[in-house]
């Protein structure tokens, strides 16, 4: 269960607490002993005066239920007759005593304490009533703010205020659940959270609060999983809370076979709910047998072999789990079983797409397993039963005949058919005459014969290694080289060290003596001492010519085992051309390969990666006849970006029949995984023929390499759960392979668990300090954690190359230090590498045979978007620039009054200071505000309107006046230029500004912000600002009655706000808190609070785009309602309790030079408004306006109170495209409604970025 899984489970669980008061249950009536919540029973049989009968218990649970009603008359009451019948009930006197200690009578509290503790000095009860008593002390607001940390999800510092407020002592009964379980909801005190309530559970047996507690909090770790959900369905027919946590606590299971019948018990229950019943045949289907083969992947045969056959239980008919019980039995050599297996996998499933496979794999197994029983009886001496088998052996493939005919051979040869055994090697080396164990075999057999000229003539056909060695057999330390060898391979190094060490002092001349002597000095870890062995060996003094050649030879060998190919090349090109054996041909010509191939590999360390496939592509043109070298061709090809010409290579050589070991196809294997092309990869890897010639060192090495290749691939996908579920069984198995830690470590990365990660890089560094997949992480986490210094600590450790990814990481680690020109250079440097490769052109027809662009292609792809982004961002940090704009605004409202126009065409200059990130801008705006033409009832709610329509209400009575209506205002309209200058950085800004002149005021505006990183996901938004209210024209410039020339309005917004926000790339969440006080002329100042908060989740997201959703929630409330128009009014929206409830979605999307967004919400709004006066702040103009009120009814004074809620909802678009390098062009629509009242905007602009570097 994950942190964020926790943190979800423990908000529910806290909310279950915070239902479940301590000594009160939930939906209990009196008598329902099901959902009792008191301590009855918690001692029966064990302590005096415990109440055995059901008569007692359902008066323990009245009186539990009349407490939790606030009846504690009728509670004691009950608890009275409890003790009429057993006046010792421990139960009774301790809910006697809590009842009156609540209740304030401490006197009477401590009579009953006092009773209990003279029965039972050491009753737990005793402790609990200290405990009631102790809550009178605790400061309520440190409890709230702990219980507030514990709801958002902060469950550390939530543990350690509940501590600090107990000063280490246990909690109180009151506080008992929501502290156990706030332990609970952390990993490294899960354990003490559970053990505190089931002490309380065995203390309060009958207390269902604490029992659905403990059940919810075991679900919270897989290791209590089990046992929680056992408690929780006991619980879950009579209680919705506790069956909710049961159907979360089935989801989170990873469940097996056995579990079936919870999962078919809730299932009952809630025929509708189908989710958990298809987690559970998902996971113990399907997913069983995919963690079966992953843990069979991962060379864990135990693990492998019990998960399919727990699949077999429940699908016997499953062919799929089948085949991996046969591949199980292939791994442990089990050939018999393996065929039995994949006989029956293949004719059960017909249909299957691995069908023709297993039936191979089934082939392969019959073949292997009679060839296995036949050196088997050959040992034993049973020769007949031996060859007979191998008659039934069936080889399919020119491998197997070849391995079955050695077999046959040495069979004739250990029952002295030497002529046979002759006949049959023969026949094989007329096949392939490059069997060199073959060769050797036929070797010996004519020495047995005596025909000494044809084994002479055989012998100069061998390798120059066994040719010196056989030619001069037993009389220069070869009888110590075989004694050696079989030491060797029983297991005894130290003996075939000591054997060797003397061997070579008394052989000195002997090269290949010396050869196996350093090949074991290398394998004990002595590399050093053994290079210096075979480096001297053509050295030493008195070597006939062909000693020296065959010492230069050896010590070539040495090197080319060792990947020293320039030292291979320099001691080969000692010998003569004309010494040169048919064995020294093929190993210089492998030399001269593999130099060749260092140096392309040079190239693409340089990032030259077009010279590297110029001369990779020429060598392809004959390809290497050896499948290592093909491997390491075709390996380089695809790492410079030729996945076609490297997957051509890897077939052709495949062709050519497996042969040899494991390790000979290792690089071949990792290029059909890097092409995706798993399925082939496995087959490899599995092949009989390469595994029956590899050690179990050798394929597990082999496996774990390729294990790593589909991780890494998998987490480059996302696909971060299939990457886990991959690697875990290998690290069980491997927990110290650095390679493995890594590959670990890097989906620790991905996954956002970032200290995990860098608990690996950091152990990997102190056992190799250059590592450089390590250095490279730690770059990473240090970027990511906006720790720039660490990050260029670590990247200087690098050691520098041209490759496009360190050069950009180089500009991640420039940019991150402010060196921002810098970083541009680089990124420009790495997207010419890209491009100047662009290994694709003129390929089209060979890349056409892929669906799947290379490793190399992929990356590169990755990277150009990651620079092209990165340069927009710096461009955008560090560019000067100036922009043109046209912006329309337009509010819906009653003409003259709320309606307003706003046209505005700013002009922008913006630039850089230096080479520094501040950024100084300069805003220069002409502005044109209409509020368009007042009607004559209009009138009447405007300025000093209100009485002047009075008077002519009152006029008219007595002079018949037909307009009673106030002066009309006219047209109400405002021109002007507004200013604005701001001073900003990464994370601050600074601004100073005005409103509109040509209004009838212009106001000094602007703010002051700061953002400061707090950790790795979240920041902290300060802001102390003065701004215009632009809701109406009077609230932005004020406006003017022209009856009596009376300015009134232009509002500023003055105050200071918070915001906190958290975003681990996945989910966010954010919290703000603002406080302001509205100014403006012949206007009462105004206060406001207002609170939001919200979350959101990133549904979908890649590199380009990203679809998030998420809730928002927003509260505003104005000391004054001054919404209005008249004199004294504001003119601005300014609710009382105004509350939102939103749900908005947005998504976004780069392509190209494109960049565009879509949003939209829709949301439930609810706000009242207070009365407000006329003429707020104008006693006397009010008092005149409530005169005439009184004397006529159709004269009102105040606005009266209203309040609304209903549905609203917004909209919003907006683009931008990237004209050219100079030019970008951009756009903005926005529409937003509720009710009556909308507003729409429109936005278009241009930037020219003046100093653009192309």
């Amino acid at each position: 269960m994950n942190k964020k899984q926790l943190t979800h489970a423990f908000a529910l669980l806290c909310l279950v607490g915070a239902s479940y008061p301590a000594g009160a249950a939930s939906n209990t009536q009196p008598g329902n002993t099901a959902s009792d919540n008191t301590a009855s029973g918690n001692a029966a049989g064990d302590k005096p005066g415990s109440a055995n009968d059901d008569a007692v218990k359902k008066l323990l649970s009245q009186a539990s239920y009349w407490h939790s009603k606030a009846h504690d008359d009728m509670a004691m009451e009950a608890l009275q007759k409890v003790l009429a019948v057993d006046n010792h009930n421990i139960d009774a006197m301790y809910l006697m005593a809590l009842y009156q200690m609540q209740s304030g009578n401490t006197q009477q509290a401590a009579i009953w304490r006092k009773k209990i503790s003279d029965i039972s000095p050491d009753d737990p009860h005793l402790a609990s009533l200290d405990g009631a008593n102790s809550m009178q002390t605790i400061s309520r607001g440190q409890l709230n703010t702990a219980r507030d940390l514990a709801r958002s999800g902060h469950i550390k510092e939530a543990i350690a205020t509940y501590r600090t407020l107990l000063h280490g002592n246990p909690p109180p009964d009151e506080l008992a659940l929501e502290y156990y379980q706030t332990l609970a909801g952390d990993g490294d005190t899960w354990q003490q959270g559970v053990d505190g309530l089931r002490r309380r559970a065995h203390m309060l047996p009958g207390d269902a609060a604490t029992q659905l507690a403990l059940g919810s909090a075991l679900t919270w770790q897989e290791s209590g999983r089990r046992e929680g959900i056992a408690m929780l369905s006991g619980l879950a027919p009579d209680n919705k809370i506790a069956d909710k946590a049961l159907q979360q606590a089935l989801l989170w299971l990873n469940p097996k076979a056995t579990d079936l019948p919870v999962y078919t018990a809730y299932a009952s229950r809630h025929p509708d709910d189908t989710a958990p019943m298809d987690h559970y045949r998902k996971s113990v289907d399907g997913g069983a047998t995919k963690a079966a083969f992953d843990a069979l992947n991962g060379g864990d045969l135990s693990t492998a072999k019990t998960k399919f056959d727990e699949v077999l239980k429940t699908q016997p008919k499953d062919s799929n789990a089948l085949a991996g019980l046969g591949y199980v039995a292939l791994r442990h050599g089990d050939f018999t079983q393996a065929e039995t297996l994949l006989r029956q996998a293949s004719a059960q499933d017909t249909g299957n797409t691995n069908d023709a496979q297993w039936t191979k794999d089934a082939d392969n197994a019959h073949f292997y397993g009679a060839l296995n029983l036949a050196r088997s009886m050959t040992q034993k001496g049973q020769y007949a039963e031996a060859l007979s088998q191998l008659d039934n052996a069936r080889g399919t493939s020119a491998d197997q005949r070849q391995a079955a005919d050695m077999q046959r051979a040495d069979i004739y040869r250990r029952q002295g058919k030497l002529s046979d055994s002759e006949q049959v090697y023969r026949q094989l080396l007329a096949e392939r005459p490059q069997n060199t164990t073959a060769r050797t075999s036929l070797f010996w057999i004519l020495k047995q014969e005596h025909k000494e000229t044809e084994a002479a003539q055989i012998l100069r056909t061998l390798p120059a290694s066994l040719r010196t060695r056989y030619a001069s057999w037993g009389d220069n330390g070869d009888e110590q080289r075989k004694a050696a060898a079989a030491a060797i391979k029983g297991g005894n190094t130290s003996q075939a060290m000591q054997i060797l060490q003397a061997a070579v002092a008394k052989y000195p001349q002997n090269a290949w003596l010396k050869l196996d002597y350093a090949r074991l000095l290398r394998q004990s870890g002595e590399k050093q001492r053994a290079a210096i062995i075979m480096s001297a060996l053509p050295q030493q003094s008195g070597l006939t010519a062909t000693q020296h050649n065959d010492a230069l030879y050896a010590s070539a060998v040495y090197f080319v085992e060792d990947d020293n190919w320039s030292k291979a090349q320099s001691l080969m090109s000692q010998v003569p051309g004309t010494s040169f054996s048919d064995d020294m041909r093929a190993l210089n010509s492998r030399i001269l390969l593999n130099r060749q191939l260092d140096i392309a590999q040079n190239y693409i360390k340089q990032g030259n990666r077009a010279a590297a496939l110029n001369s990779l592509r020429m060598l392809s043109r004959t390809p290497p006849q050896t499948p290592v070298d093909a491997g390491r061709l075709a390996e380089l090809l695809m790492q410079a970006g030729d996945n076609a010409g490297a997957l051509a290579l890897v077939r052709n050589s495949q062709a050519q029949g497996l042969h040899g070991s494991l390790a000979d196809y290792a690089s071949q294997i990792r290029v059909l995984n890097q092409a995706g092309l798993f399925a082939q990869a496995e087959s490899v890897l599995n092949a009989p023929a390469l595994q029956n010639a590899s050690s179990q060192e050798e394929i597990d090495r082999i496996r774990l390499a390729n294990l790593i290749t589909q991780a890494d691939t998998l987490r480059a996908h996302n696909k971060i759960r299939a990457a886990w579920d991959l690697v875990m069984p290998a690290l069980r198995n491997n927990p110290t392979n650095t390679d493995l830690l890594l590959t670990v470590a890097r989906i620790y990365q991905a996954d956002h668990m970032t200290d995990k990660a860098d608990e690996i890089y950091q152990y990997v560094l102190r056992k190799s300090p250059q590592d450089r997949q390590a250095l490279t992480g730690e770059v990473w986490l240090s970027l990511a954690r906006n720790d720039s210094d660490k990050a260029k600590q670590y990247f200087s450790q690098l050691e520098p190359n041209q490759n496009t990814d360190y050069l950009l990481l180089a500009a991640h680690v420039a940019a991150a230090q402010g060196e921002n020109q810098q970083a541009m250079s680089l990124l420009r440097t790495a997207r010419w590498r890209i491009q100047s490769d662009d290994v694709s052109n003129g390929d089209d027809a060979i890349n056409s045979v892929l669906s799947i662009p290379s490793p190399t292609q992929q990356t590169q792809l990755t990277a150009l978007n990651d620079i092209d982004s990165m340069m927009r961002n710096l461009q955008e940090k560090t560019a000067t620039w100036t922009g043109g704009a046209v912006s329309m605004r337009s509010r819906s409202g009653e003409a003259g009054l709320g309606e307003l126009t706003e046209v505005k065409a700013p002009m922008t200059v913006s630039g850089t200071l230096g080479d520094s990130n501040a950024r100084l801008s300069l805003d220069v705006a002409p502005v044109t505000l209409n509020a368009g033409e007042m009607s004559g009832e209009s009138a009447n709610r405007f300025g000093y309107g209100a009485i002047s329509h009075a008077a002519k209400l009152a006029a008219a009575t007595s002079t018949s006046t037909t307009s009673t209506n106030a002066d009309s205002q006219g047209s109400q309209q405002a021109n002007g230029v507004e200013t604005h200058l701001s001073l900003s950085g990464d994370s601050y800004k600074l601004d100073v500004g005005s409103t509109p002149t040509g209004g009838q005021m212009t106001r000094l505006v602007g703010g002051v912000e700061w953002k400061p990183q707090l950790t790795d996901h979240s920041s902290l938004d300060l802001k102390a600002e003065r701004r215009a209210v632009t809701d109406s024209l009077l609230s932005y410039v004020g406006a003017k009655d022209k009856t009596t020339g009376e300015k009134w309005g232009a509002i500023t917004r003055n105050g200071v706000s918070a915001q906190y926000a958290w975003d681990n790339d996945l989910v966010g969440l954010y919290t703000k808190l603002g406080f302001d006080t509205y100014l403006g002329t012949n206007v009462p100042t105004n206060h406001s609070v207002n609170a939001m908060a919200g979350s959101y989740i990133r549904l979908y997201q890649t590199p380009e785009s990203e679809l998030r959703m998420g809730v928002n929630v927003n509260y505003m409330d104005f000391q004054r309602n001054l919404s209005y128009y008249t004199t004294g009014q504001g003119g601005y929206f300014s609710p009382q309790d105004y509350m939102s409830l939103t749900l908005p979605v947005t998504f976004s999307r780069h392509w190209g030079d494109w960049d565009m967004t879509l949003s939209g919400a829709v949301g439930y709004q609810s706000y009242k408004q207070d009365q407000s006066d006329y003429y707020p702040g104008h006693s006397s103009l009010q008092s005149t306006l409530e005169s005439y009120a009184s004397s006529d009814d159709d004269v009102d004074s105040v606005y009266k109170a209203t309040a609304k809620n209903g549905i609203g909802y917004t909209l919003g678009v907006d683009a931008r495209y990237r004209l050219n390098d100079n030019v970008a062009l951009g756009a903005n629509l926005g529409y937003d409604t509720f009710g009556s009242y909308n507003e729409g905007k429109a936005l278009i602009y241009f930037k020219y970025y003046v100093d653009q570097d192309n």
